[in-house]
């Protein structure tokens, strides 16, 4: 295996984060491009995005490059009834292809040696939680309660005729363009734009999120058996609003003093790339880990959010190489 790659490609509906290293567990680029869950995009669509992320993150010469590749989705439907030929077939034949779930490559991409939870806040609501046996619980907000656009349109009802006119009209906006398939980062990017101005409405808008969020979180401390777990923040709401994430931070900070939260961007794709090493390397788990985390200090944990934030303002854009 001397020069081999190995990728992790995490996918969200929207677009698919990348990590790619070595097979001693050391990371050598990340990258961010579209989506390549053809049951949302379309197989030809799928295979093109997965053609660019491959030549943008590894090289033109990915095929002969890499070993092993796995794929992760957000999206349940994805790992299971999903066959991945049509996907990878003469894009990635030399390598051994594996499917990994969700919140297993989400915990295994969080750096932390015992208990640790993931909390996602995207176009779902979800948190992952395993305890220091390795067992993992899931607590997902119901889509009819999380949905940023159901929000918004309860949002207006509430405020009926007594609201502000350019309130209306903002929300009214971001209604229309979420319904329309742009990226949340049209959501977040006006909330805090608001915020900024002093809007007392966007600051109720985000702190309900803020809200939601965190009571996952004390949800799944009943199953805590430390005081310090890890928790991983991961997704465009969550991540892409820095007045939602303070809102969480500072609640978690007050209510689990002793945790340690930080920011999970590429924990998923990190995991998936975990996972194919160590398909390969059954038995080096710690070296490998401990090289990954040894690896990634100085990783663009960003990208997504600018890959993000172009796509919302242009559905066509193909953000470079990161």
């Amino acid at each position: 295996m001397d020069g081999k790659l190995f990728i992790g490609i995490a996918d969200n509906d929207r677009f698919a984060s990348a990590v790619v290293g070595d097979a001693c567990g050391k990371i050598i680029a990340t990258s961010v491009g579209g989506s390549v869950n053809y049951h949302y995009w379309g197989i030809e669509q799928a295979r093109k995005n997965l053609r660019d992320l491959m030549t943008r993150t590894v090289g033109t010469d990915w095929r002969r490059r890499l070993a092993g590749a796995c794929f992760t989705y957000k999206a349940d439907f994805a790992v299971s009834n999903w066959t991945m030929i049509d996907l990878v077939s003469g894009l990635l034949e030399l390598s051994d292809v594996t499917v990994e779930e969700f919140a297993a490559s989400s915990i295994m991409g969080l750096h932390g040696s015992g208990e640790r939870l993931f909390l996602v806040g995207g176009h779902s609501g979800l948190a992952i939680f395993e305890d220091a046996m390795g067992n993992t619980r899931q607590m997902r907000q119901g889509a009819l309660v999380w949905s940023p656009s159901l929000r918004l349109n309860a949002k207006l009802h509430d405020m009926g005729d007594l609201g502000h006119q350019q309130d209306v009209e903002s929300l009214l906006h971001m209604t229309k363009q979420i319904r329309h398939g742009r990226c949340l980062a049209t959501l977040t990017s006006t909330l805090d734009e608001w915020v900024d101005q002093g809007s007392t409405l966007a600051l109720e808008v985000a702190y309900d999120v803020a809200f939601d969020l965190v009571q996952m979180v004390t949800s799944m401390a009943a199953h805590f058996s430390s005081a310090d777990p890890v928790i991983g923040l991961y997704g465009q709401v969550l991540l892409g609003s820095q007045t939602i994430r303070d809102r969480v931070e500072d609640l978690i900070a007050f209510l689990f003093p002793h945790c340690q939260v930080m920011e999970a961007p590429l924990a998923p794709a990190k995991g998936a790339y975990l996972s194919s090493v160590l398909t390969r390397r059954s038995g080096f788990e710690e070296e490998v880990i401990t090289n990954l985390f040894a690896s990634d200090i100085d990783l663009d944990t960003e990208g997504w959010l600018r890959y993000g934030t172009a796509n919302a303002s242009n559905r066509s854009h193909h953000y470079p190489a990161l």
